[in-house]
């Protein structure tokens, strides 16, 4: 396996976004009747390959931790319009052979229908800036991508330099999508199965009873080995690393916004 060389970066120091493909800013009353967000204003921010690790440290790692592994799978919660499980599918693509990208099965949900809509349908709307951050990892990224010109409507989407794209379906196939909420995905989690879970930059936005059990089952349904992958914005709950290494995690030394089960 060939991994193709890039330019280290570093992570904006402040928490806030600094993604143009969707900051869209909601009542999350008027997406879903679940208790289970603290505020009443959501603002979802997405874009690909987000700027809270090093996507060649995360991936190399994960390609090493799981190297003699026949499946993994790869779940994306609180997608938004899929930028998210769209990096991953873009890594594994331009950076591995079929042979070796098939072992890991992409999925991914929301809890807003709109987003999983916009996710399901191949289109993404995608600034310069958005640009910049996928060249750090794939080499002419124009080549996945066909302007649409049109930007993809998104109610309340607060971005207004963007541009619609069509991503190329050998890449956008390897990602399936559904509607559906952080906890409910993570008590379907199979405990003899190995995953990345990627849950990013939500769990402030959540309350505190629902962010407790959330992460008490998935520590209890996710296999030793398994990684788990956080935002930076997610440090902003109080002890939240804390509370992942007391239920049975670790931090690799790699380890930048993610940890390991024990």
């Amino acid at each position: 396996m060939r991994i193709l060389s890039v330019n280290t970066h570093h992570p904006d120091k402040k928490y806030a976004p600094h993604f143009s493909s969707c900051v869209k800013i909601y009542n999350p009353k008027r997406v879903t009747n679940l208790d289970i967000f603290a505020k009443d204003r959501v603002r979802t921010t997405s874009g690909p390959f987000r700027q809270d690790h090093d996507w060649d440290n995360l991936l190399r790692y994960i390609f090493w931790n799981f190297e003699g592994e026949r499946k993994v799978n790869i779940s994306s919660l609180a997608c938004a319009d899929g930028s998210e499980p769209l990096s991953y599918a873009l890594y594994l693509y331009d950076k591995t052979p079929k042979n070796y990208y098939a072992k890991f099965r992409i999925t991914a949900s929301d809890i807003d229908p709109e987003m999983v809509k916009v996710a399901k349908s191949g289109r993404i709307n995608l600034s310069d800036e958005d640009f910049k951050n996928i060249e750090k990892y794939i080499k002419n990224p124009h080549r996945y991508f066909n302007d649409l010109d049109k930007p993809v409507k998104i109610t309340n989407n607060i971005d207004s330099d963007r541009y619609s794209y069509k991503i190329d379906s050998d890449v956008h196939s390897l990602i399936q999508f559904k509607k559906s909420d952080i906890l409910t995905e993570v008590k379907k989690l199979t405990p003899e199965e190995f995953y990345v879970l990627n849950i990013k930059n939500v769990f402030p936005y959540l309350k505190e009873n629902y962010i407790n059990e959330v992460l008490e089952i998935m520590a209890k349904k996710l296999k030793s080995g398994s990684i788990f992958v956080y935002g930076k914005f997610d440090l902003l709950v109080p002890n939240f690393k804390n509370r992942l290494l007391d239920l049975g995690f670790f931090e690799p030394k790699q380890s930048e916004c993610f940890i390991q089960k024990i």
